[in-house]
């Protein structure tokens, strides 16, 4: 399990990219986790260190590669039947 920060700027990434096709930039990291850069820049390398993204040009961050995220699986809601039947069950249930 990865501490808030790393799981948070993870989790911003892999939005972004998925839902904007793009890395965000340091200004919108920095907004979206309310950390300065260098919390930031400290927090990337630690990823990368841990093998979750690759980030070969420092300089910028459109560099970052995403190598492992975990999503994680939402169970489909059912909700419980009280005490009606359905329709299909009153014609099938002799």
């Amino acid at each position: 399990m990865l501490p808030d920060l790393e799981r948070k700027l993870l989790r911003i990434i892999y939005n972004f990219w998925t839902q904007r096709r793009r890395v965000p930039t340091m200004k919108e990291l920095e907004r979206t986790t309310g950390r300065p850069q260098r919390d930031i820049v400290a927090t990337l390398r630690i990823l990368e260190q841990n093998q979750y993204i690759q980030w070969p040009d420092k300089s910028t961050l459109h560099s970052i590669r995403l190598l492992h995220v975990s999503t994680p699986v939402q169970k489909p809601m059912v909700r419980e039947r009280r005490g009606l039947r359905s329709d299909i069950e009153y014609w099938t249930d002799y």
